[in-house]
């Protein structure tokens, strides 16, 4: 049945409940069993039964949704920009729902974090309007408790916080978006199980995080597990050093590793930056996040493989989830992990054209970060 003959009588004949059930159910009210209205929405979508949520919202007052983000650097369209390319594809279908977007941008060196604080403040103190649901990405998030203590503030208006990217599993925030980690590890050490001859040192470039990076710790388990006559060494670079300089110089200093990985875009970056005499002698090289850069790596053979961890669908699933427990009164998962997918160099073209053709080359993005 189309949405234009199917109505609540029918649904709730079907399900032998009352309208009002069936009408507490559709429109995400409390009061029904789990079990229940997962049967009531299954009856309802077999016939065709779909809630204006447009009608609906624009009967309402706006809702207000607040994003805080990193303002572009050199380096933004190596995962960043992605995040926010996958946002703003989000707003765009979301658009007709009367929802106001409050976009907050700090600099992405924001070393103090007091411009990230400033913005976290004027939400709380609900300037310039309440909010109905926020997004938050900080690269550093960690336990702060000058951020903990503000989002556990805003929560306690009842306002769902969603945070991007890195974040200890057990941060209590409404709900947490980011790629799994864990899996884009165990992928990168089944590559380097699979392209590394012989026995040596595997060298893993990871972030300084104020917690451990769990990317890095479990490919070097993995790997161990695998193939335990390579050594696994781990080097965390911080966000504000001279990467380019700290990975040419631990590459530099002894024997030569039989394969390297990096757990993050920046650091690849930054080794196709270094002097290409150095890259040579580096073994099987493992890359993270397909861009302009690693796709042109892949194809020369400077990078063997890359764990793209889909930074696009992170900023795409953030915004869905938030809409559709504002709007639709569904549920947030405590967790959403987007998968990560393995790029070589025979389909590295495939994954990038499609992005460029969508949104341009990395000079000519069309969601630029304000």
């Amino acid at each position: 049945m189309s949405r234009s003959t199917t109505t609540l009588k029918q649904i709730a004949e079907t399900a032998g409940v009352s309208i009002t059930t069936v009408h507490r159910v559709l429109n995400g009210k409390e009061g029904c069993g789990e079990q229940l209205r997962t049967r009531i929405m299954e009856i309802a979508k077999q016939q065709g039964y779909e809630i204006n949520y447009v009608a609906s919202s624009l009967r309402k007052k706006p809702i207000h949704i607040a994003v805080i983000f990193p303002k572009s650097d050199a380096d933004s369209h190596l995962y960043v920009q992605e995040i926010l390319n996958g946002y703003f594809q989000e707003r765009e279908e979301v658009e007709p729902y009367n929802i106001i977007f409050q976009e907050y941008y700090y600099p992405a060196y924001d070393l103090e974090s007091m411009v990230f604080l400033s913005c976290l403040n004027n939400i709380y103190q609900e300037r310039p309007f309440r909010y109905d649901g926020v997004i938050v990405y900080k690269e550093d998030l960690g336990d702060d408790r000058r951020y903990t203590a503000i989002l556990n503030r805003i929560m306690g208006k009842r306002i769902p916080v969603v945070i991007l990217q890195k974040c200890r599993d057990d941060t209590q925030y409404s709900c947490l978006v980011g790629p799994d980690e864990e899996l884009a590890g165990k992928m990168a050490a089944e590559l380097m199980d699979k392209m590394t001859v012989g026995e040596g040192n595997i060298k893993i470039f990871s972030q300084d995080l104020p917690f451990a990076d769990k990317n890095a710790a479990v490919f070097a388990e993995e790997l161990k597990r695998r193939r335990p006559e390579l050594r696994c060494s781990i080097t965390a670079l911080k966000l504000n050093e001279e990467q380019s300089e700290r990975i040419a110089r631990e590459l530099s200093e002894g024997e030569y590793p039989s394969g390297i990985y990096f757990t993050c875009a920046r650091h690849t970056a930054a080794f196709l930056r270094i002097d290409p005499k150095i890259r040579r002698n580096a073994g099987t090289v493992i890359g993270s996040e397909l861009f302009e850069e690693s796709c042109q790596a892949l194809q020369t053979g400077a990078l063997d493989a890359v764990i793209d961890k889909k930074p696009f669908s992170v900023g795409y699933q953030a915004l869905k989830l938030l809409f559709n427990n504002i709007v639709k009164n569904e549920k947030l998962p405590v967790k959403y992990s987007v998968l990560p997918r393995i790029i070589i160099q025979s389909n590295s073209y495939v994954y990038y054209r499609r992005r460029k053709e969508k949104y341009g080359s990395s000079e000519e993005t069309e969601y630029s970060i304000y």
